[in-house]
C-alpha cells in the first residue's frame, strides 16, 4: 500500500501564477498598447519619438518547497517524514492589448516523499523513498481587468490546462504500483480555471485578494479525476524601496475527493487482518481515503521579495515565505506541513 498527501504541487504552480499575475497586471493596466507622443516644433513636426514600451515577457522562475510530516494518519497505517517539490515555471507574457494580456505556464516538476509504514511501537516502521519527475500541465490564461483607477485594481482571467503531465508515473520503491494521485504529475484532464484578483494599493501598501476556482473536464485515461477546488489568497505587503518588499499573507485550498479510482494504485483498501499472526488491531483500515473524501489546508506566512535594477531589459528576483501558522483537515487527520518556501526568478522583455 502506497500513499501520500498532497505535495502542495498544485499549491506551488498557483503560487508561480499568482506572482506573476501580479507583476504582469501593472503591465496590462499602464503600458499595454500604448505610446508616448513625442515634442513638436513651432511648424509642428514631430522631433522625436518616445520609444513603444515593451509587450512580450519571458521568465524562468524556480520554487523550492521543503515539508515535514507531523503525525500518523489515524489508520497507523503510515505517516510522512521529509518531503520536497522542486518547480521549474517558464512564463510567456504577451501585452495583446489594453484589455487583454495572455499568458502561457510551463511547469516541470520533481516530487519527493518519505513515508513510513506502520509506524507504532509494534508496528514495521519501514521507511520508503518515492520520486517522480517531468512535465506538468500546461496552463493558458487570458487576463483583463474590470477596475483600474489607480488605487483600486480588480482582474478577472479565465485558463485552461492541458493534460501534458503524466498519470502513469510508478513509486520508485515499488515499480510495480503506480504512484499516488497527487505524486502524478498532471491532472490528466483538460481544466476550465476561473480567477479574480482585487488589490488596494495606498502609497508603499498593497493589499491583495485572490479567488480561483478550477473545474476538472472528465476522467483521465486510467479512470480517475482529480476533484475540483477551490483557492483563496489574501496579502498586505510594503514596498520599503523599488527593489524591496515585504508583509503577510494567508493560503487556503479546499479541494473535493477523487471520482473514481486508479486500481494500479489502490491495492489494499482493507489493510491489517485478525487473521494475521502479525496483526496489530491499531493498524488497520482503508490505506487510500484521504483521497475519497474532501482535503482542506491552509497556512499564514511572512513574505518578502528583492528585485534587481533591470539591465537591458532583463531583471532578476529572489522571493521567500516563512509560515508561522499552518493546519489541515482531511479523513486521515495527517498533516505534511511547509514550514518555508524560496524562489528565484529571471525576467526578459522584448
Amino acid at each position: 500500500m502506497k500513499k501520500t498527501k498532497l505535495l502542495l504541487a498544485a499549491l506551488a504552480v498557483w503560487g508561480a501564477t499568482h506572482t506573476q499575475l501580479a507583476n504582469a497586471a501593472e503591465e496590462t493596466t499602464t503600458k499595454a498598447g500604448t505610446t508616448t507622443a513625442a515634442p513638436t516644433d513651432a511648424t509642428g513636426v514631430t522631433t522625436t519619438t518616445a520609444p513603444k514600451p515593451p509587450s512580450y515577457f519571458l521568465t524562468y522562475s524556480y520554487y523550492k518547497y521543503d515539508l515535514q510530516g507531523t503525525n500518523a494518519a489515524d489508520t497507523r497505517i503510515y505517516k510522512f517524514d521529509a518531503s520536497t517539490v522542486d518547480l521549474h515555471m517558464v512564463t510567456a507574457t504577451w501585452l495583446y492589448s489594453p484589455k487583454w494580456t495572455l499568458f502561457a505556464f510551463v511547469p516541470y516538476i520533481k516530487n519527493m516523499v518519505e513515508t513510513i509504514y506502520e509506524p507504532t511501537p509494534a508496528g514495521a516502521n519501514v521507511k520508503t523513498r518515492d520520486y517522480t519527475e517531468g512535465l506538468g500541465d500546461i496552463r493558458l490564461m487570458g487576463m483583463t481587468p474590470l477596475v483600474a483607477d489607480g488605487t483600486n485594481l480588480l482582474l478577472a482571467d479565465i485558463s485552461v490546462t492541458l493534460p501534458t503531465g503524466s498519470v502513469n508515473e510508478y513509486f520508485t520503491s515499488v515499480p510495480s504500483q503506480r504512484a499516488a494521485y497527487n505524486m502524478q504529475l498532471g491532472s490528466g484532464t483538460p481544466d476550465l480555471i476561473l480567477g479574480t484578483t482585487y488589490s488596494y494599493t495606498v502609497s508603499k501598501l498593497e493589499n491583495s485578494a485572490r479567488a480561483q476556482a478550477t473545474v476538472r473536464g472528465g476522467r483521465n485515461e486510467n479512470g480517475w479525476a482529480l476533484g475540483n477546488e477551490l483557492v483563496l489568497g489574501v496579502g498586505s505587503r510594503y514596498h520599503f524601496t523599488k527593489y524591496f518588499e515585504a508583509g503577510v499573507a494567508g493560503n487556503y485550498k479546499a479541494r473535493d475527493a477523487v471520482q473514481g479510482r486508479d486500481d494500479k494504485y489502490e491495492l489494499h483498501n482493507n489493510y491489517g487482518s485478525a487473521s494475521d499472526p502479525s496483526f496489530d488491531p491499531a493498524i488497520h483500515g482503508d490505506g487510500h481515503q484521504y483521497y475519497h473524501a474532501p482535503q482542506i489546508n491552509w497556512d499564514t506566512e511572512i513574505v518578502a521579495k528583492v528585485t534587481s535594477p533591470s539591465f537591458y531589459g532583463v531583471n532578476a528576483a529572489l522571493e521567500g515565505g516563512v509560515s508561522f501558522y499552518r493546519d489541515a483537515i482531511n479523513k486521515d487527520d495527517i498533516r505534511l506541513d511547509m514550514p518555508y518556501w524560496a524562489s528565484a526568478s529571471v525576467t526578459g522583455s522584448f
